[in-house]
């Protein structure tokens, strides 16, 4: 049996004036959700190490002197199955080309650059986007995403921004929001729920994130609340729960407290995001407050989190 090498191989016109390409790919998820994966100075790029079978999109970032970044798209590519059967050619969707040594060669994917600029600062810090998801209320015609960050870099960030931009069938953009994750601050290695609602995009075929933020100094705001206790139940009406108890660890009052809550499935990623305002909202050193936040969309979830913040 041969041992195929699951790559594809990236290639895209240069842009004027770029020093650098940042690449994304929705990691064969199907899901419209791209991830950063690597920054380089070159036209060409293999990605390697993927699964068999699945099909890849990717997109790149072409980085000019000014900061600006242009969008560029690549189609579909699928990986071959690394069964010998691969290679007889009986399905042509999984099958490719043997190279000298008889060992399948790695698709290929040809890149059109579509410019988009989109100012960044010059101390922008880009986000690990760990998961994402998205819904639709039929009723309210809106579209929620959903989803988690992380902050790899090795600098307090905060002033988080997180983009979606929308493509229609033809890969061109059809529109773009923003809104903020729900940590206002994040040390090195936390991460941060976010949620952004908006009218169904009209045409929408799929969609990218990117999540930009900037140093800051972190405050201990964030770990002064501390979550006692939750329990999650479903009510008879059918609305999911997280309910539970914090309390204010803190020697000094705290303003303005906020619960919220990330709910996961069986592989860690994120099914939706909530947030409420516990009773009391002010809390003296040693208080406590009941808090019980609902959920109308809650498929296959398996854990939550919850963490407490306040002002």
């Amino acid at each position: 049996m041969l041992v195929a090498r699951n790559n594809i191989d990236l290639s895209w016109e240069p842009v004027s004036e770029a020093s650098a390409y940042r690449i994304y790919s929705d990691m064969g998820t199907g899901y419209g959700v791209y991830v950063y994966k690597v920054e380089t100075t070159g036209h060409d790029l293999t990605d390697t190490n993927l699964r068999s079978g699945l099909r890849y999109q990717y997109r790149i970032g072409a980085i000019t002197p000014t900061g600006e970044v242009t969008t560029a798209w690549s189609q579909a590519v699928t990986t071959y199955s690394p069964q010998s059967q691969a290679n007889t050619g009986s399905d042509p969707e999984t099958s490719r080309p043997t190279d000298s040594d008889g060992m399948p060669q790695p698709a290929y994917a040809s890149v059109r650059v579509t410019p988009a600029p989109t100012p960044l600062p010059p101390d922008t810090i880009i986000l690990g986007l760990l998961s994402a998801t998205d819904y639709a209320d039929d009723v309210d015609d809106t579209l929620t995403i959903v989803g988690e960050v992380r902050n790899d870099s090795h600098l307090d960030v905060g002033e988080t921004t997180v983009t979606a931009t929308f493509y229609g069938t033809d890969g061109q953009v059809i529109g773009e929001v923003s809104g903020s994750t729900m940590l206002k601050a994040l040390a090195p290695g936390v991460r941060s729920p976010f949620m952004i609602t908006l009218p169904s995009p009209a045409g929408l075929a799929n969609y990218s994130l990117r999540a930009t933020s900037r140093p800051v100094t972190v405050t201990t705001a964030n770990t002064e609340l501390n979550v006692i206790n939750t329990r999650r139940f479903e009510d008879t009406t059918g609305f999911y729960h997280i309910a539970g108890v914090i309390e204010n660890g803190s020697e000094r009052r705290i303003a303005n407290a906020r619960v919220i809550v990330t709910l996961y499935d069986r592989a860690g990623r994120v099914v939706n995001v909530g947030f409420a305002y516990p009773q009391p909202l002010s809390l003296s050193p040693r208080d406590r407050a009941d808090f019980d936040i609902a959920f109308t969309y809650y498929p296959k979830v398996y854990s939550h989190l919850a963490v407490a913040i306040g002002d």
